[in-house]
């Protein structure tokens, strides 16, 4: 089995190439949502953010039942410290890791995907079989994001400046999907595809 990461910035279409590659049958491991989902109902790594970040960090119900992530406060806490932010990836990015493994196990296709903003960042991106790095002018990025999320321009140049410069990672990425709208995306995933497998 091939395991292959996609990365790329907000609003680079990493997420559309994804969607592609489920389409054509392969699994798609999307690292925010299972975060988000793990930081919730994984009883260990629920313990050590409520150390971190106390009880605001959740929402509960009446009976005190953990609910969901109080994105507002995390997101707050982190713009106020931002070395929260760093301990709070050491925590929640190993039980990623692991439960991708895991994921990883329970797959029959030749092929699985691992979708991460941040993959390119630190050294795991070397336990991949192959990194793509989908790419969009910056002009572009913004764009899409602000018609997605129906924000504004200067919202989402912040949110661009708050990742990793990905021009700077290049060199890690095996390959590189151009979503300008000036090659077709299809054609471009069908070409990874055949790629890999014959690889």
């Amino acid at each position: 089995m091939k395991k292959v990461a996609i990365t790329g910035g907000i609003g680079s279409g990493k997420t559309r190439v994804c969607n592609l590659l489920q389409e054509k049958g392969y699994p798609v491991y999307f690292s925010d949502e299972k975060a988000k989902y793990l930081m919730v109902h994984d009883k260990g790594l629920r313990t050590k953010l409520l150390a971190l970040l106390g009880y605001e960090a959740y929402l509960a119900g009446n009976d005190g039942q953990v609910l969901d992530l109080n994105k507002a406060f995390i997101s707050s806490a982190i713009f106020e410290d931002s070395s929260l932010k760093t301990r709070l990836e050491i925590l929640v990015h190993p039980v990623v890791r692991e439960d991708f493994e895991k994921w990883s196990t329970e797959q029959a296709s030749s092929v699985v995907f691992h979708e991460s903003a941040l993959v390119l960042l630190t050294e795991y991106y070397l336990q991949f079989d192959a990194v793509v790095l989908v790419n969009a002018p910056e002009s572009i990025r913004i764009d899409r994001v602000m018609k997605r999320d129906g924000v504004s321009r200067e919202a989402v140049i912040k949110r661009i400046q708050s990742q990793p410069i990905y021009e700077e990672l290049i060199e890690r990425a095996t390959y590189l999907i151009d979503n300008s709208g000036v090659i077709s995306l299809e054609d471009q995933v069908l070409t990874l595809l055949e790629d890999l497998i014959e690889a």
